[in-house]
């Protein structure tokens, strides 16, 4: 980041060079033309200056504004020079409108596209490029529509009064202050409403000082102090680019006005679409191609937007859904295990005893527990007692021989198993099948058990279709219970099932 220069400087040098214009006029009044026109040139390439500083200075997704007003400055700068020209050398009235006139009209396009552009975050660099080009389109249109003749051709310009050529530029120079205005209301946050803040006092001075001096000009010919109305705009432009940042640029942005930014960002290409779409029609006549031209643009940038937006529209549901169902997995999901939680658990086995009620199927619920875990957990800490949890919830997971079988962390080191249409035989075949997979990770963990971890089961089998849910996990538990009661690492059932089916291990 460049260290900006002091404000006090940065407005010594402004008024040093509004002080050297308004001298030389004084001194050199003969030669006012000669004398003027170089302040006239270098006024708005300081503005374009300050902004290609600020491009520099900015960080890279906040310079895309700063580089349609520098664009739109060197257009302003071109139509200037050839203004010059065209009066120096060619000697063309200052009421006839020229070369020059396309510069100045053109200068209007990168500054409504800055201020209509979308935040840096919802920025998409190919539309920006369309509406780029069916903005410089719709100038374009707009130009011949006016003076009735292409820019730069052969063909003479009409001579338009000088009435209606300063009201065109006054109106320019309102609509584009009232845009700014109103993106300024919306309020972005930081780097953004810093832009918008210094673009709405630019547009209005330039407005204030332009009006007044087309409106002055239109009936008075040579160059006064009038002038120096010129430099104004373009000077406060110059220093305030690159002062430097003040704390009250950082304020948040309210609901409504971030609503208002959002329909403002979104409004504007369609209106580009909408008045090339306009001028292209009402010059079919006058202009063939020129008409043809802009109605096709305008069709095929519609369709490209609508159909792009359609696409990025689907893709975003489609990754909504996506990222739904992941934080719904996670949600269901116990973090250290990667096994069902007690939410998933409780769920499943509700729905799956409703299903043996309708189905009159077994139900199974298996409640395992890894014996003297607190033992492994002093003596080896609890880094090793976590990676113990994760390696006997992938045996007891892999123990379970079918999809619809459940594996879930009960709470500690206790894990429970939901099994449906599954009787006592095929529970206890189960269970003992957990208990040789967690037996063959050989986990060191010496107790009366042995030498390495073990676990205790607890078996239950749904009994009637007048028992509840919280009867079947009781009657798991009061299993379990007496498997570790009996001397650990062992199996206990509870089962008093009254209608026994097909379908079972």
């Amino acid at each position: 980041m460049h260290r900006p220069p002091k404000l006090s400087h940065l407005a010594l040098l402004a008024v040093s060079f509004a002080g050297l214009h308004a001298i030389g006029l004084l001194l050199f009044r003969a030669q006012a033309t000669l004398v003027t026109y170089p302040f006239l040139v270098l006024a708005p390439l300081a503005g374009f200056a300050g902004c290609c500083w600020r491009i520099v200075a900015e960080e890279p997704e906040s310079r895309s504004s700063w580089i349609l007003l520098a664009a739109g400055l060197f257009l302003w700068t071109c139509g200037i020079f050839l203004s010059a020209w065209e009066d120096l050398l060619q000697h063309i009235p200052q009421s006839a409108a020229w070369f020059s006139d396309f510069s100045f009209f053109l200068y209007g396009v990168p500054v409504l596209l800055a201020i209509s552009s979308a935040s840096a975050k919802q920025n998409i660099p190919f539309f920006v490029w369309m509406d780029t080009a069916q903005a410089l389109l719709t100038g374009f249109l707009f130009y011949v529509s006016v003076f009735s003749v292409m820019p730069f051709a052969a063909t003479p310009l009409e001579p338009i009064s000088s009435t209606t050529l300063v009201l065109l530029y006054n109106a320019e120079n309102v609509i584009l202050a009232a845009a700014a205005t109103l993106r300024l209301l919306a309020q972005p946050r930081g780097h953004e409403r810093r832009f918008y803040a210094i673009l709405f006092c630019f547009l209005w001075i330039y407005a204030i000082a332009a009006g007044v001096y087309n409106n002055w000009a239109a009936s008075n010919d040579g160059h006064t102090l009038m002038d120096l109305l010129i430099d104004l705009p373009f000077l406060y432009l110059a220093v305030a680019a690159v002062a430097p940042r003040t704390l009250r640029e950082e304020s948040e942005r309210t609901p409504h006005k971030q609503t208002l930014a959002l329909f403002i960002e979104n409004v504007s290409p369609i209106f580009y679409t909408v008045a090339l779409l306009a001028l292209s029609i009402s010059l079919m006549r006058q202009h063939f191609s020129a008409g043809t031209v802009g109605i096709f643009t305008a069709l095929v940038v519609y369709a490209i937007r609508s159909t792009t937006l359609q696409g990025r529209y689907i893709r975003v549901q489609r990754e909504l859904h996506e990222a739904h169902d992941r934080l719904e997995q996670m949600a269901l999901t116990d973090a250290l295990t990667n096994t069902a939680n007690r939410r998933r658990f409780d769920a499943a086995l509700a729905l799956e005893w409703n299903r043996a009620i309708r189905n009159r199927y077994p139900l199974a619920l298996l409640l395992v527990d890894i014996d003297y875990f607190k033992m492994l957990n002093d003596r080896y800490g609890h880094p090793a007692g976590d990676r113990c949890l994760v390696s006997v919830a992938l045996a007891l997971q892999s123990a379970l021989p079918r999809s619809g079988d459940l594996l879930a962390r009960y709470g500690g080191e206790e894990f429970a198993a939901i099994l449906p249409a599954t009787d006592e035989s095929g529970a206890r075949m189960v269970a003992r099948t957990m208990q040789e997979a967690v037996h063959s990770l050989k986990i060191r963990n010496e107790t009366s058990t042995g030498p390495f971890v073990t676990v205790s089961v607890g078996v239950a089998v749904f009994d009637s279709p007048q028992s509840a849910v919280p009867e079947l996990i009781e009657a798991a538990d009061q299993a379990l219970y007496r498997a570790k009661q009996g001397g650990r690492n062992r199996i206990e059932a509870t089962a008093q099932c009254d209608f026994l089916r097909d379908g079972t291990h």
